[in-house]
């Protein structure tokens, strides 16, 4: 994994573009970004201080955003280009979401309502936790 990237976003999160593109076969490649940022929760985020420390006891103290763009059987004479083209079409397409001001509040109760709505895939940091 190669970090390629760094974008400061105006909302102070930091967006990272990592290559993790690999060989397939002699002649070709599969063309693989990844596109990361850490959210930090805070508790102004939540309508309550009890949903704050509850996502916090599960998660901790961050959120991690990933999203995974990949191309595959490229030509190795291509990747470079196809690169390129991942990387701009993410850019076109996500960057304005993540760059917004209220971007990680709304990752933040998105995590909250995926935990509330399957509790039994997540587990609390905190094995005195009871709640929920």
């Amino acid at each position: 994994m190669k970090l390629i990237e760094e974008i400061k976003l105006d909302n102070g999160l930091k967006l990272e573009i990592f290559d993790l593109t690999r060989a397939i076969a002699i002649d070709t490649v599969k063309v693989e970004l990844s596109f990361q940022t850490k959210i930090y929760l805070r508790e102004s985020f939540f309508a309550n201080a009890q949903d704050y420390l509850h996502i916090k006891n599960i998660i901790g103290e961050e959120l991690a955003y990933e999203h995974k763009l990949e191309r595959s059987f490229v030509s190795k004479n291509d990747e470079d280009s196809i690169r390129n083209e991942l990387i701009n079409t993410f850019k076109n397409n996500s960057l304005g979401y993540l760059a917004a001001v209220n971007f990680p509040m709304k990752m933040a109760l998105s995590t909250l309502r995926e935990i509330k709505k399957n509790p039994h895939k997540y587990q609390s940091r905190n094995k005195f936790d009871h709640e929920e």
